[in-house]
């Protein structure tokens, strides 16, 4: 299940959409590799090769864009969960899309946190709605696997749910502290071993080991 995208967005011709997606990915960029301190709207205008009326055009000042950059990476997180081979393949997921940004250019949501949580209030309210929603993404997929039987009655969909986002930017953050993915590989593993306890099938409860990284530098 993908969050749904917001009612007041304007409706685009396939050319403002993708000059409105080199904005956004212009601008994650940005963030990813100088911080949001360097992030302005002439850089952004340059670096996504675009005049100020254009920009403009599709963003009222840098809050309008910060929000926009939020809610994309919002519609890129998938919580289809209906099995515990659909929790594993999220699992999987997540680390290939870590392992191809390689910590650079687009970041991963949890990315974007560590640096927007530092702009003004608004810009935080929207994270935090950001979190709310995939918290009742998660909710109903962890309330169908019980409904479906999957789940034993014990199980709690909410508790769940705030489990594997806590891990999920936890993980993450850490993983972009460290430049490994290892911090994610290990907290999302914690998360999907949490929901196996709940396995109506006894034979889904054993706990998997964390997927170990192809090389892991030790870190002070």
């Amino acid at each position: 299940m993908v969050a749904s995208a917001p009612q007041d967005q304007p409706r685009l011709t396939p050319k403002g959409q993708a000059t409105r997606e080199r904005i956004l990915t212009a601008a994650a960029e940005l963030i990813a590799a100088e911080g949001l301190s360097a992030l302005n709207m002439v850089g952004i205008r340059r670096a996504a090769a675009v005049s100020g009326s254009q920009l403009g055009h599709y963003f009222a000042d840098k809050r309008a864009l910060l929000q926009a950059l939020i809610e994309r990476q919002m519609q890129a997180v998938d919580f289809e969960f209906e099995t515990f081979d659909d929790a594993e393949r999220w699992l999987d997921q997540n680390i290939r899309t870590l392992r191809r940004t390689g910590f650079t250019g687009i970041p991963t949501y949890h990315g974007l946190a560590g640096q927007l949580a530092k702009s003004d209030d608004a810009t935080r309210a929207a994270l935090a709605d950001g979190y709310r929603r995939w918290i009742v993404l998660l909710e109903d997929a962890f309330g169908r696997m019980k409904r479906n039987g999957v789940l034993i009655e014990d199980a709690d969909p909410r508790e769940l749910a705030q489990v594997f986002v806590a891990a999920h930017q936890a993980g993450g953050t850490m993983a972009f502290v460290y430049r490994q993915d290892w911090p994610e590989a290990d907290a999302l593993r914690f998360a999907v071993n949490r929901l196996r306890m709940f396995a109506a099938d006894p034979a889904e409860r054993t706990p998997r080991p964390p997927r170990r990284p192809r090389s892991r530098r030790r870190t002070a």
